[in-house]
């Protein structure tokens, strides 16, 4: 049992031992915001209550993850009262003891599904037991973390100012438990990468946070935003039976205030199933500003970072090798249109003119079929465009972008075949490669690391180690590897992450150039 007295109240959590005999403190399900229910509903964060008593968080209560639908099950989950988090500590505060860095975790999902509270899928035992302090949070997703109708009511981007507010948490509580308030590193896979970029380009977001790791997401991702959040608004209201004008804006946030959280999850899976491709469709817009200072982004993620407005912190970045095999498993005709057509420009959220689409499609053609072998398979190409469009291209240029501007920028490729990759476990894949998600069970005990073989392990801990070290120092080091280099303009280099860490540089300069052009053009 152990006991801690934040500013809100005082909270009761438990002590666990991890498989290599690592003591720590876990308060599960800790409130950081008020419940975003019932008028509360689409508005920004509030600060949490304070309770009397002590708060009972040695548990974790299922239903306090953000509610959406159970693709596996077919089924719902969560509910609306969402707004937590969990902490997970080595040492609790006392006169003697230092500061440990803290480590700040993002969910990824979409913006549309999962969760960070449930421990089974997020242990922090490797990450514990290099001495940092872990807080894992949840946030409001899909509809109600991202619906925008240009109003104050639903301004949007709510699910990014609930990290906000959870960063604050931080600063006003992390000290309780042990960590340094001002040693904050925000850290994310999917979304959450993405969403660790948001925070670094919202002045919201400014002095919460001191280093951040991007695991396989970028804001220049073209799933990550929605430049016309009222078009699929629309139709989200069309599906589930509104007979409004369509033009009343306020008409459509009273409809969705009152409507049934089920109906409003119910509808926007099926519409956004049609979509075929991966774009999430409720995710972070650009907003008016209201003069409130609560607008989180008002001008596109590009200009930002072309422009070097975003918070200057050291920064990890990355990708697996083989992103896109999610595009296979979630839309395997997307996969057979491109090989079958050879067309590029089937799937992008932003029109291409005419002539920039005929002259793109043929560079693009040439960029991804010109080495491809007898033997290869017969969808290599499309593979490793979809590899690129979802995830790798937003996430190099942007690391490009911020290194521009004299940051640290770290770029990694993860390589290594383990036996608990995530991805490949989960869907039984069988293809060489690493996919989307493969490596979040290098850093978080989850159910399939039962299965974790001696090289896994090791894989494992180099990989603990890196992260943790520049989460204390802002530097990736291990003993037991080569120095990682620094990316800059003139050497562009990065890690291969295999079983031994090796060094490249210039990853794929043919097809980068080609999304570097449109990005500047079209993503202004």
């Amino acid at each position: 049992m152990a006991k801690v007295t934040i500013n809100e109240g005082t909270l009761r959590g438990s002590k666990v031992t991890t498989d290599s005999g690592v003591e720590y403190y876990e308060f599960l399900c800790v409130p950081y915001a008020k419940p975003p229910v019932g008028d509360l509903r689409f508005k920004s964060p509030q600060p949490v209550e304070p309770w009397d008593g002590e708060l009972d968080v040695t548990s974790i209560d299922e239903n306090k993850v953000c509610c959406q639908a159970d693709m596996k099950l077919n089924t719902q989950c969560g509910s609306e009262d969402c707004l937590y988090l969990n902490v997970f500590t080595p040492t609790l505060q006392s006169t003697d003891t230092k500061l440990l860095p803290v480590m700040f975790f993002i969910h990824g999902g979409g913006f549309l599904v999962s969760n960070g509270i449930i421990k089974e899928d997020l242990g922090p035992d490797y990450l514990i037991e290099n001495g940092v302090v872990v807080v894992t949070i949840n946030y409001r997703l899909g509809v109600f973390g991202f619906l925008q109708l240009g109003i104050p009511e639903a301004a949007g981007n709510m699910g990014l100012k609930d990290q906000v507010q959870a960063l604050k948490w931080v600063q006003n509580n992390i000290d309780k438990f042990g960590g340094d308030r001002n040693n904050v590193t925000i850290f994310g896979i999917s979304a959450g990468s993405a969403a660790v970029e948001f925070l670094m380009l919202s002045p919201l977001a400014k002095g919460l946070f001191h280093k951040t790791i991007h695991q396989s997401g970028s804001t220049l991702n073209q799933w990550t935003i929605n430049f016309e959040p009222k078009k699929l608004i629309l139709k989200l209201i069309d599906a589930m039976g509104y007979k409004g004008n369509t033009d009343d804006v306020r008409g459509i946030y009273e409809y969705l205030l009152s409507s049934p959280s089920s109906l409003i999850v119910e509808e926007c899976f099926k519409l956004l199933r049609k979509i075929g491709n991966i774009f999430f469709g409720f995710v972070p817009t650009i907003e008016k500003d209201f003069g409130n200072n609560d607008a989180f982004l008002t001008e596109s993620p590009y200009k930002i970072l072309k422009e070097g407005r975003f918070n200057h912190v050291p920064v990890i970045k990355g990708f697996c090798s083989r992103e896109g095999y999610l595009t296979h498993v979630l839309y395997p005709n997307t996969v057979r249109n491109l090989v079958d057509n050879k067309s590029f420009f089937q799937n992008w959220v932003y029109e291409i003119e005419p002539s920039d689409k005929q002259k793109w499609e043929s560079d693009f053609l040439k960029a991804y079929t010109e080495n491809i072998q007898p033997d290869d398979e017969w969808d290599k190409f499309a593979i490793d465009f979809f590899s690129d469009f979802d995830f790798v291209a937003g996430t190099w240029l942007s690391g490009e972008m911020m290194a521009d501007f004299g940051l640290p920028v770290y770029i990694y490729e993860f390589c290594y075949e383990g036996n608990i990759n995530f991805f490949k476990h989960f869907f039984g894949m069988k293809r060489n490669g690493m996919a989307h998600g493969d490596d979040i069970a290098y850093f978080f005990k989850h159910s399939i690391t039962k299965f974790a073989e001696e090289k896994d392990i090791a894989v494992r801990t180099k990989l603990t180690k890196l992260w943790t070290n520049f989460a204390k120092t802002s530097i990736p080091t291990s003993d037991d590897i080569p120095k990682w280099p620094a990316f800059t303009k003139n050497s562009p280099d990065y890690i291969s992450i295999n079983e031994d860490i090796t060094i490249k540089s210039n990853y794929e300069p043919k097809k980068m150039a080609i999304f570097r052009e449109i990005f500047e053009k079209y993503q202004k």
